[in-house]
């Protein structure tokens, strides 16, 4: 599923804009903020930490349970560090 809402300001995110209409379980990412996790998990959508590069690798590692679930008490201090999104 292509991010319909890749361009945003930052803590302005739409994750229901982003899902472009799909209905979606699982979202696998390597950085998010807190208010979009709090956003998705009202969805009823699970957020995890991708730990690979590509994505096949991290459905895989999803399958096997090796990705941490992020949750509300998630930070991400803008775009620093290891919370790239």
């Amino acid at each position: 599923i292509n991010n319909r809402d890749i361009e945003h300001v930052h803590g302005q995110c739409n994750p229901t804009k982003a899902l472009d209409g799909n209905s979606v379980d699982v979202l696998v990412t390597g950085g998010i903020g807190a208010g979009a996790i709090n956003k998705l998990n009202s969805m009823g959508i699970k957020v995890f930490k991708a730990q690979a590069e590509k994505v096949g690798d991290n459905l895989s590692l999803l399958s096997e349970d090796k990705l941490s679930e992020l949750g509300i008490n998630h930070k991400c201090d803008g775009h620093a560090g290891d919370c790239s999104h």
